[in-house]
């Protein structure tokens, strides 16, 4: 056969010759993916964005991070010191709406003009987030939204997609095609919140390739991104309020409150049994205990 448009386009067998998926981060990141991950609005997805993109940033073997970010203006980005935290590192580039001559859809065919075989690899792309892209709830506005994301995949790159629930809580919004092309879909659950620290445990609803459950904490003045610790990966809602409102109470009180105090200023009578077991459990965890006599202890922040 002779036929021109076939010219290069057929496949061979050095085609089958792939590269191996790389774990950026183990058990939930993989380089040449798609992973989208949602959650209802201000949980926190902007600063797990900065945290995977530092840790990304930080490897050899990628080239760069390009944070694509149409939701935040930039009174809100300098809120958050990103021109001294995250724009200055020489792996990352930052594009915001402030600086775009045209809308979000049509960057992003910008973006997609150039999705070429092997253009993109080893970079990774953040993209957040859908809603300010595209009508999540139009057929073709997220058809053409997703083509483009695996398009941008079979150019070499990895592509992190933020992308809201439902405004009931914990479904993911808008048509299905978001839940079945990506190659992974996480929903993000922010578990704690302490002064400097985001706590967030990343489930898996849907997945192609081998990942797990993950728990990860992001610092929001370094943006260092580390494994969640296991007492915040397990505790419950009632535990989560009870430990945030002891930490506080304590932090009001460095010196110290006795058990009935530290019950008390959490919102519990010393004779409740379940906030008394509580207490215990997180005893040497996010507090201390010192024995003053036989009947009384005095409770510390750790």
């Amino acid at each position: 056969m002779s036929f021109n448009f076939l010219q290069g386009s057929t496949l061979e067998t050095k085609d089958f010759i792939l590269d191996k998926q790389h774990a950026y981060i183990e058990d939930f990141l993989y380089s040449n993916s798609i992973s989208l991950i949602y959650s209802p609005p201000k949980q926190g997805k902007t600063w797990l964005g900065y945290g995977i993109s530092t840790t990304l940033a930080k490897r050899d073997d990628i080239k760069g991070i390009i944070y694509v970010d149409m939701d935040n203006g930039l009174s809100s980005l300098k809120e958050r010191a990103i021109d001294s935290k995250f724009i200055n590192h020489p792996k990352i580039e930052y594009v915001s709406r402030a600086k775009i001559d045209c809308n979000a859809l049509e960057y992003l065919r910008k973006i997609n003009q150039e999705a070429t075989a092997g253009n993109y690899k080893d970079y990774t792309f953040v993209f957040e987030t859908t809603k300010d892209f595209v009508d999540t709830d139009s057929k073709s506005q997220s058809e053409e939204f997703m083509k483009i994301m695996m398009n941008i995949r079979d150019a070499g790159a990895t592509v992190i997609i933020m992308h809201h629930a439902t405004k009931a809580g914990r479904t993911i919004s808008g048509v299905q095609v978001f839940i079945n092309s990506p190659d992974n879909v996480y929903e993000m659950i922010q578990k704690a919140r302490e002064d400097n620290k985001l706590h967030f445990m990343l489930n898996v609803t849907h997945a192609r390739t081998l990942v797990k459950d993950v728990g990860v904490t992001v610092n929001t003045d370094t943006l260092e991104l580390t494994k969640l610790d296991e007492a915040y990966a397990t505790m419950s809602e009632y535990e989560e309020e009870f430990v945030r409102k002891g930490k506080e109470a304590l932090k009001k009180n460095p010196s110290g409150l006795g058990q009935t105090e530290l019950l008390l200023c959490i919102g519990y009578e010393k004779t409740d049994k379940t906030a008394r077991d509580t207490l215990e459990k997180f005893t040497d965890k996010f507090w201390k205990r010192d024995k003053i006599n036989k009947q009384r202890f005095n409770y510390t922040s750790i």
